[in-house]
């Protein structure tokens, strides 16, 4: 996420800029729009009235429709109080997201509020996961009929059409493609992989912190180089666990299962939080470290719910 909403108004006003190429409408295709993100990007800077961020919301909103070639808008939202698929529980490593400093532009409120009330087009409010996980299912349920908008790197792992916030190009993701290269960026089940052994700094997430050939840390060119001869899910999961228990010893599995629930964007109605395990290849190993993370954070949830009675 953005921290510094400096100009960000004049920013805004300079993408859109672009001349946008509008995409004929496509019967049954669906934009997803990360709107925890437009809160973000539309909210200004401290002179910047909520008329000017109204204004600049739905002119991108527009933009992005136009551009799509949808039929449909969602509006994805993170509800107030979200457990945000209890990620802050499932962390065990590092808080999650404890690293956000709290710093928002002056109409983020404003705008979530506008949102919120459906007055910037259709919006789905999600309390039980992550804004996130909605566009995993719409990327499930609608496949190649569904566009997905973020500025958020985590959304570059579904399969479908992405369309790109800044330059307003459609990106195609393949169900069947492993991994594919657009603007210098990973998409693709490889992504997935990479953030595995990288993590995401934005989420306080870790990935594997060192290697015994990269003891500096494992940043994007170790985690390429990591993944060198991954070419499907079996190969790349494979890959990761032999990093990981190269760096955490006995403690390999539980810390895979830990780092993949809190990075897999999740994609079924249900969403629990060990869907990974449901998609991608696990042994007995990793068997049994999902069972101790359920047990743990079921535990966790207990005890929390106790102290709130």
């Amino acid at each position: 996420m953005m921290t510094d909403f400096s100009g960000i108004a004049d920013e805004v006003a300079a993408t859109n800029a672009i001349e946008v190429q509008r995409v004929p409408k496509v019967e049954g295709r669906v934009l997803f729009v990360d709107a925890d993100m437009l809160c973000y990007q539309c909210g200004g800077n401290d002179d910047t009235d909520v008329a000017t961020s109204r204004r600049i919301l739905k002119n991108k909103i527009d933009l992005f429709m136009g551009a799509s070639g949808a039929e449909r808008l969602v509006l994805g939202l993170t509800g107030d109080g979200s457990t945000k698929g209890d990620r802050a529980v499932i962390a065990y490593t590092k808080p999650y997201q404890g690293n956000r400093k709290g710093n928002r532009p002056k109409n983020w409120q404003y705008l979530r509020d506008y949102i919120g009330q459906g007055l910037a087009g259709p919006v789905k409010t999600v309390f039980d996961r992550e804004a996130d996980d909605l566009a995993g299912f719409m990327s499930q349920a609608y496949g190649g009929n569904s566009v997905l908008c973020s500025r958020d790197k985590d959304f570059r792992m579904l399969p479908g059409l992405h369309l790109n916030w800044d330059t307003y190009e459609l990106i195609e993701v393949k169900p069947d493609v492993f991994g594919v290269e657009h603007g210098g960026k990973m998409y693709g089940p490889r992504w997935f992989w990479t953030q595995m052994l990288w993590g995401d700094a934005a989420d306080n997430i870790p990935g594997l912190p060192k290697h015994p050939d990269f003891p500096r840390g494992v940043g994007e060119v170790a985690a390429g180089k990591l993944l060198a001869f991954a070419h499907d899910d079996d190969s790349a999961a494979q890959a990761v666990a032999q990093a990981y228990k190269a760096h955490w010893g006995d403690e390999w599995a539980d810390r895979y299962a830990e780092q993949a629930s809190l990075l897999w964007i999740r994609r079924t109605q249900q969403a629990p939080i060990h869907e990974w395990s449901q998609f991608l290849p696990v042994g007995p190993q990793l068997t049994a470290a999902v069972e101790r993370m359920l047990t743990r954070v079921n535990l966790l949830k207990e005890e929390a719910a106790c102290l709130s009675d």
